[in-house]
């Protein structure tokens, strides 16, 4: 099964077209978000380049250390296995904590301030994340668990999926949960302007959702610990944190109001 379509004589893979996909919708909702709040494109445009560039090497960093174990050290200097790695295989969190780290790095070099802008535009990185699950399932790089319900789907003759039973749409689902998880954010943004409840709603429920739907995936590759997944485990510190921040932030304006 070839994972893509040819224009010509090009190949263009699912995965890499819906990604484009996703950042060019990105983009665009940005663009239109940043006229909205009066921000100056050209901050966001580097924002948007740095934490682009970040997200793309933590997601495939992560990738890397959890799958280890199943990378053939042996034959990493073969250049088209070494292709095949580097080509495939991607994990959001490492994205999300890549394009984290880019931000104090454009704050220092270009004296941005990044917060009042991630504020903006925190819709779209559930938006650009749909469209990556929907390239998910389509190259069958990720899939769910066996399942012969409502709405299952099979792969034939999938380089990565099992073939020819019932699987659970879970890349699907969370595509779902992501465009409507873009479409509260963007209203309340729109309803109460860039306040930080727009990041505190993002970060907690893709927490919660990403928890949940680890259960219905069928790739149990991706590393387990006490029988939690890497990102069940990414998603409770994440949880826990931003919780935490919102207490520490709540009360530390109540005490200035005391003052």
């Amino acid at each position: 099964m070839i994972n893509g379509f040819y224009i010509g004589n090009i190949l263009v893979p699912y995965y890499g077209f819906m990604i484009c996909i996703g950042l060019f919708a990105a983009g665009i909702l940005g663009f239109i978000l940043t006229k909205r709040f009066f921000i100056a494109f050209e901050d966001f445009i580097i924002l948007y380049a740095y934490v682009g560039g970040f997200a793309i090497m933590g997601a495939k960093a992560l990738y890397l250390i959890i799958m280890a174990k199943q990378i053939n050290w042996s034959r990493i200097t073969d250049p088209d296995y070494l292709h095949l790695l580097m080509s495939g295989g991607f994990v959001f969190y490492g994205g999300l904590i890549g394009g984290i780290i880019a931000l104090p790095v454009v704050k220092k070099i270009h004296k941005i301030d990044v917060l009042s802008i991630i504020k903006v535009i925190v819709p779209c990185i559930p938006l650009a994340h749909a469209m990556g699950r929907i390239g998910c399932h389509l190259t069958g790089c990720c899939y769910g668990a066996h399942y012969d319900g409502l709405f299952h789907i099979v792969y034939h003759n999938n380089l990565f999926a099992p073939n020819d039973i019932g699987l659970f749409p879970v890349q699907l689902l969370e595509a779902v949960c992501n465009l409507i998880l873009a479409a509260v954010l963007l209203k309340y943004l729109l309803k109460k302007g860039p306040v930080m409840n727009t990041i505190y709603i993002y970060v907690i429920s893709y927490s919660v959702i990403r928890f949940i739907l680890e259960y219905f995936r069928g790739d149990a590759s991706r590393g387990f610990f006490m029988n939690l997944s890497t990102s069940q485990i990414i998603s409770i510190f994440l949880l826990i944190s931003t919780l935490l921040y919102m207490m520490h932030a709540k009360k530390q304006n109540l005490t200035e109001m005391q003052k």
